[in-house]
């Protein structure tokens, strides 16, 4: 169609346009469908709920430390405009953010280093809150962020080059965890990340380097050697989109840089020449949009220049800032590796587990969406790092409960999440017992935690909740065998637990038993699995029941099923792509998935089955990590 010069009722010589898709662009005029629908495909029309992306530069120092947040909106060059405050005037700090949240870590106060973590809020503008500590208190580090993690690196501690790198949780609050070691100690560097990597590049060791060091956000450990700047340079500034990092200014140890370097983040390599800065600059400060790179302030100047990171270039002028700062710490609110992988109605989320070796309990809570296929996204963390714990869930709310810890003793924490929040579970109450390898499931209003082993005995113990009130487990009943290792599953009305252990003399079962969810009492025979099984996963539609996976005299890879409604013996469905024991298992009300396990040792695999058919399973793809004991749920299994 042709734009008429008529456009929004208005006449003019050239029909006026719109000023973005943001929502707080302008479209002023009346429009016709035809007219509004032209400029959307251009990508020009405002859109509620489509937020401009934010850029923050924060602290610093230009003539004296400052605590002002600077505020740019990526999209649209121009000046700077004031956000807020940091909770003192603090530079050598650095920033990292979710699409929600920006992190400004350490520095240098009036009082000397501090290991402070503050954040804002993008949507609102206003003062920095204390969000937690570091690991120690040190100035001149680098910062990257994904959607959940943000991770902040090296620095100085007094005159000591530092190698740490901690983590936080950005949608929690909360002190910083040691995530792993960089590959040199090393201060003034500058850290870019994509969706899944995390990258340090510079910096000063012995002497100004050119290393770039990466990590995989999701998991924790050391850094790995990625490749070279094309020269050593300290003082420099970062940022990336999903594919390219990009590092800017900062000095050789002689002069000042204005080169622009970049590399291509899935692949390895030594970086390539990009373009040049407006001018040599010493300790600019860089953010990003998932298309536009931003450079800002350094040395004694206010100047902020943009690139596009998907060419290469010459930076262009953008704007200026409320005053001249160097060492400023910036974040953003849409670089690509902030923006969280959309979820769906039938998500699974997977936490905690063992990952074997010498520290094997871990605490990352990991989802897919169960409609599609794919390696799993990282969600957030337990309150606890915990194994051979069981979980169920609501369509809105994960519970997760019991299971050994890091010393390898039994727990009774409940502690429970938003499938929407990205965060750290928070406390939810106690189970009646410290338990492990026990069962769980539920309805849409009440869990079900069942069996599993005490410290000094396996117990038949059912106990539930109400998941959408925080408090302690209540006594449900009794199974009608006492057993650890058992699997559950359940409808609307029914839930069902099959298979376990006992030990004294070790003997494992094929019972099923079930119970009527909506009223307390003691579980009735329901049949027999095909096998005498344990550690096997189960799942299910609101009509059918799974049971995958399991140990016999070794680990099987059998699948079979019941109708729930009814009672009666399982009846074979078909195998797992692998044969393993210690697996999970979650559904929608179509699809049922088991992940992880152990063939000996521990296991990566995510396997899927369609619940109304028959057959063997089909590969998924892949957790993480290699982990079995860890638990599952899903805001769209067969109970609710």
């Amino acid at each position: 169609m042709s734009i008429k010069n008529w456009p929004g009722g208005r006449i003019s010589p050239t029909p006026p346009t719109p000023t973005g898709p943001f929502q707080d662009g302008t479209a002023p005029g009346v429009w016709t469908l035809d007219q509004m629908s032209y400029w959307l495909l251009q990508g020009l029309w405002p859109i509620a709920g489509n937020a401009a992306p934010v850029g923050l530069v924060a602290g610093g120092e230009g003539g004296g430390r400052t605590n002002v947040i600077n505020k740019i909106i990526i999209s649209t060059a121009g000046n700077a405009t004031d956000f807020g405050d940091l909770l003192s005037p603090t530079t050598e700090l650095a920033g990292c953010s979710s699409d929600t949240r920006g992190l400004f870590g350490g520095g240098t106060t009036a009082s000397g280093q501090v290991n402070v973590i503050q954040y804002v809020t993008f949507s609102s503008a206003g003062n920095a809150l204390d969000f937690g500590d570091l690991t120690q208190a040190r100035f001149y580090i680098a910062a990257c962020a994904n959607y959940v993690r943000g991770l902040f690196a090296g620095g100085l501690v007094t005159s000591t080059r530092q190698n740490t790198i901690d983590y936080v949780t950005i949608a929690s609050t909360g002190n910083a965890t040691d995530f792993g070691d960089l590959t040199a100690t090393t201060y003034v560097a500058a850290g870019c990340a994509s969706s899944t990597r995390g990258l340090f590049g510079g910096g000063a060791t012995t002497a100004n380097t050119s290393t770039i060091s990466y990590i995989t956000i999701a998991s924790t450990g050391n850094a790995t050697y990625f490749g070279d700047l094309t020269t050593g340079r300290a003082s420099v500034a970062s940022c990336a989109s999903d594919t390219r990092g990009l590092w800017a200014g900062g000095n050789n140890g002689v002069v000042n840089l204005n080169s622009i370097d970049y590399i291509t983040i899935a692949t390895t390599g030594n970086a390539t020449d990009f373009g040049d800065l407006l001018a040599a600059t010493n300790a600019p400060t860089g953010c990003a949009s998932s298309t536009r790179g931003v450079f800002a302030g350094g040395g004694s100047t206010n100047v902020i220049a943009y690139v596009t990171i998907t060419s290469t270039g010459n930076a262009t002028d953008f704007g200026d800032l409320l005053s001249g700062v160097q060492f400023a710490g910036a974040c953003s609110s849409a670089a690509a590796a902030v923006q969280p992988t959309p979820t769906s109605s039938a998500m699974a989320l997977f936490g905690g587990g063992n990952i074997g070796g010498g520290s094997p309990v871990v605490s990352t809570m990991q989802y897919i969406n169960i409609a599609t296929t794919g390696n799993t996204y990282l969600f957030g963390g337990l309150l606890n790092s915990v194994y051979s714990l069981a979980s169920c869930a609501s369509s809105t709310r994960a519970v997760f409960g019991g299971g050994l810890n890091s010393s390898f003793a039994q727990v009774n924490v409940i502690s429970y999440t938003s499938f929407s929040s990205f965060a750290i579970t928070e406390d939810f109450g106690d189970l009646t017992q410290a338990k492990a390898t026990l069962a769980a499931c539920s309805s849409q209003t009440t869990g079900l935690f069942a069996g599993g082993s005490t410290s000094s005995a396996d117990v038949n113990v059912i106990e539930y909740i109400t998941i959408a009130s925080i408090g302690n487990a209540t006594d449900f009943g009794d199974l009608s065998v006492t057993r650890r290792g058992l699997a559950a599953c359940s409808s609307t009305t029914r839930g069902v637990f099959a298979g376990g252990i006992t030990s004294g003399p070790t003997t494992r079962y094929n019972v099923i038993d079930y119970v009527t969810i909506a009223a307390t009492g003691n579980a009735t025979d329901f049949g027999d699995l095909n096998n005498e099984v344990s550690a096997l996963g189960g799942s299910g539609s609101s009509t059918r029941g799974v049971f995958g996976g399991g140990y016999v005299s070794a680990p099987t890879n059998v699948i079979e099923y019941i109708t729930i409604a009814s009672t009666g013996n399982a009846t074979d469905f078909g195998d797992l792509t692998v044969a393993r024991y210690s697996i999970s298992s979650t559904s929608s009300s179509s699809r049922a998935v088991f992940a992880g396990g152990n063939t000996g040792s521990q296991v990566n695999t995510i396997d899927y089955i369609t619940i109304a058919s028959t057959g063997n399973a089909t590969d998924f793809g892949d957790l993480i990590v290699a982990v079995d004991s860890l638990a599952a749920c899903s805001n769209a299994h067969g109970g609710l």
